[in-house]
């Protein structure tokens, strides 16, 4: 049975609408990964390819504190717009990760830095007060390999924190008109243009800006972000075998890719959503 429109009660447009989401991110060093498998995907490693035309080849897995894990594990959920979210709190440790690092997911090389942009949808299922990671680059244990931590904090605000690891320093833009609202779907996303001197930080909740001046707050002597070998991680930090700020909720519909989005560009995307998560 198809897939219908909530409000056309026609068949969706599932790649149609994938498409057009691949079309705005471009194709620098961008990832997307809208969790297309089947709801008994049995696949414990790997199990999550990339989706478009000029994605970075690389797939990514669901994991918990066992390992590598099925969709059926994480409540893999249909959404009316034919795409699945998983629910990370169902599982100790669970999060979802990238099969091994890639230069892709690195936008500074320790001199200067180049524009990404990383967002998510997702879904909390806890009322505020713990500080959450929905994408990272970031590995606090033996030898230390941070790069980047898109969060939200114990208030709700979206945060976007860059890291210099060798010069312990950091640039971090916090957003503060607007909060993350607990179980309902928000669309996160968060903008860098690369200006690692001057850097502007834009991020959005539901395609509104809740850092409209762009600053951030700078620690130590930050010059540019480094090319670690931490994979990338969502909805956790801390490359370990117990990951740190665990999103629990769903997720769904996650990328990264190395352009600053537009506040256009991140209206569309959120719009987009809304007809795959099943919102209009």
């Amino acid at each position: 049975m198809p897939v219908v429109s909530l409000s056309t009660g026609k068949p969706q447009p599932t790649f149609v609408l994938l498409d057009q989401v691949v079309t705005i991110l471009g194709a620098t060093s961008m990832s997307f990964w809208p969790l297309l498998a089947a709801l008994g995907d049995t696949n414990t490693s790997n199990n999550l390819p990339p989706y478009g035309a000029g994605v970075t080849a690389q797939v990514a897995s669901l994991a918990n504190a066992a390992g590598n894990v099925a969709f059926s594990v994480f409540g893999a959920l249909l959404h009316p717009g034919g795409i699945l979210s998983v629910n990370t709190s169902i599982q100790t440790n669970g999060h979802i990760k990238a099969a091994a690092d890639h230069a892709n997911h690195s936008f500074g090389d320790a001199t200067v830095d180049t524009p990404f942009s990383a967002g998510v949808w997702i879904q909390p299922l806890e009322a505020l007060g713990t500080a959450r990671s929905l994408m990272a680059k970031y590995r606090s244990t033996a030898v230390a390999a941070r790069e980047y931590d898109f969060r939200f904090d114990t208030s709700g605000n979206l945060v976007l924190e860059l890291f210099d690891e060798s010069a312990t320093a950091s640039e971090i833009g916090t957003g503060a008109s607007d909060v993350i609202v607990p179980f309902a779907w928000n669309f996160c996303v968060a903008t860098y243009d690369g200006g690692e001197t001057a850097p502007v930080v834009h991020l959005y909740r539901n395609g509104v800006d809740q850092l409209a001046s762009g600053a951030t707050t700078e620690t130590g002597a930050y010059v540019a972000m480094e090319n670690t070998a931490t994979p990338l991680l969502m909805a956790a930090r801390d490359l370990t075998a117990s990951p740190a700020q665990i999103f629990q909720g769903r997720i769904a519909l996650p990328f990264i890719t190395g352009k600053a989005l537009t506040a256009a560009e991140v209206a569309s995307l959120y719009s987009i959503g809304q007809q795959l998560i099943g919102l209009s």
